[in-house]
């Protein structure tokens, strides 16, 4: 696993941008104040550009570093040559909310996140991480194939007061975050903390990574671990829970359900719950 290093975010002057900043709000982050948008860079050889922004969720405001719109982060791919590379971590999903609705009252179904180990596959900016990290007192490791996004969701960490570890020294502290490049496509590797708890969203769209998410879930949690994570009840590909469901079982799951989410609007959302626990 490439460690993403701990991130000490320059602030480079960021200057309030009147334009177009209604586009940037509207079509990058749902609910975000609009008065409330700084922008970080236009966009360099190295990174993309960035805006910090504040999401509020229920009662709690997370200041959150992403690019402005999926839009402009491909822009800026095909720009620097990246032209494979994939840029829907550039913003907070649906089901990430949904799933971070629950995540801040400790409402998981049958999970317990407060002073455990987390680990958010395909975190994307890491909104559900940031939820368990500042509301549970969760340890948090984000994964994401994408560095990048692990950039931006360790920035945001540092934003709201968290302190950012190394995946190998994040068990010696009571709270805080760390990143991993992680991709369940590629072969596996351990990473460096094994997890009490697995959390994700809209990660479950390909029937055919669906199984090597499940080995990957596996592969990082503890003997005793719980899987939840949140996807739309409108499958994009389908057969794909099923497979990820069977799948874990044949890993020794204990058991594998799926929920419907108690309290998410249209479009509906669910949570895929796995355990290596008997209950």
């Amino acid at each position: 696993v490439a460690l993403a290093a701990p991130c000490n975010w320059v602030r480079c002057s960021p200057t309030r941008r009147t334009i177009n900043r209604g586009r940037v709000c509207v079509r990058a982050l749902e609910d975000v104040e609009d008065d409330d948008v700084l922008w970080l860079t236009s966009g360099t050889s190295r990174l993309p550009p960035l805006v910090e922004a504040t999401l509020r969720l229920q009662s709690t405001s997370l200041r959150i570093v992403k690019p402005p719109g999926v839009d402009e982060l491909w822009e800026w791919y095909e720009k620097v040559g990246y032209d494979d590379s994939d840029p829907s971590w550039g913003r907070v999903w649906k089901t990430a909310s949904d799933l971070s609705a629950l995540v801040l009252p400790g409402a998981l179904p049958a999970c317990c996140l407060r002073g455990k180990t987390v680990v958010e596959v395909g975190c994307g900016l890491g909104f559900v991480g940031l939820a368990a990290a500042m509301t549970q007192g969760s340890r948090v490791i984000f994964c994401d194939r994408e560095p990048l996004a692990i950039h931006c969701a360790l920035s945001s960490a540092q934003l709201n007061g968290l302190e950012v570890h190394s995946v190998e020294d994040i068990s010696k502290s009571s709270q805080g975050v760390a990143g991993a490049v992680l991709d369940w496509a590629s072969p596996l590797h351990t990473l460096a903390q094994s997890a009490d708890v697995v959390l994700g969203a809209d990660c479950l769209y390909d029937p055919a990574t669906a199984a090597m998410l499940a080995n990957t879930c596996k592969h990082v949690l503890g003997e005793d671990g719980v899987v939840v994570i949140c996807e739309p009840e409108l499958e994009r590909a389908k057969g794909t829970y099923s497979k990820f469901l069977e799948a874990a079982k044949m890993l020794g799951a204990a058991s594998a359900e799926i929920f419907p989410h108690p309290d998410s609007d249209e479009p509906r959302s669910i949570l895929l719950r796995v355990s290596w626990k008997s209950l």
